[in-house]
């Protein structure tokens, strides 16, 4: 069972209304599978350049959980949309190459880069609108 895991641009007001819709705007969404807040908890520590600590996946703000644990939504921490946003191509690599070493990932940093580019994308438009950047989880 893969989970999809869509990022998405929006106010906190609108947060709850994205359930996989394709009602938001395609230059403010990304659609990735496989990838939790656990997933970017990690990424979030490597692109700091400190060690995971608990800290980073609590930052995670839990806006939503449906009574099954089936469709989760969280939004990023500020401060790790703040760092994603300056990540050029070679911090991208360079974090690639150490995300995919993780324990929870163990793949190719190939198949990681578009997704580190997708979330600094859609970052960008986050930070340049003045809106929060959310993660929803659909298993």
């Amino acid at each position: 069972m893969s989970v999809l895991a869509d990022i998405y641009v929006s106010t906190p007001e609108n947060a709850l209304a994205y359930d996989g819709s394709k009602e938001f705007p395609e230059s403010e969404r990304a659609e990735l599978t496989g990838f939790t807040y656990i997933e970017f908890s990690t990424l979030w520590a490597i692109v700091e350049g400190k060690p995971w600590e608990e800290g980073h996946m609590d930052a995670f703000e839990s806006v939503m959980e449906d009574e099954k644990g089936e469709k989760m939504i969280f939004r990023f921490p500020d401060s790790f949309v703040e760092l994603t946003v300056k990540l050029g191509d070679a911090a991208i690599e360079s974090a690639a190459e150490e995300w995919a070493e993780t324990d929870e990932l163990e793949c190719d940093p190939e198949d990681l880069r578009p997704v580190i580019e997708e979330l600094v994308r859609v970052a960008k438009v986050a930070k340049e609108s003045g809106r929060g950047l959310y993660l929803w989880n659909s298993v």
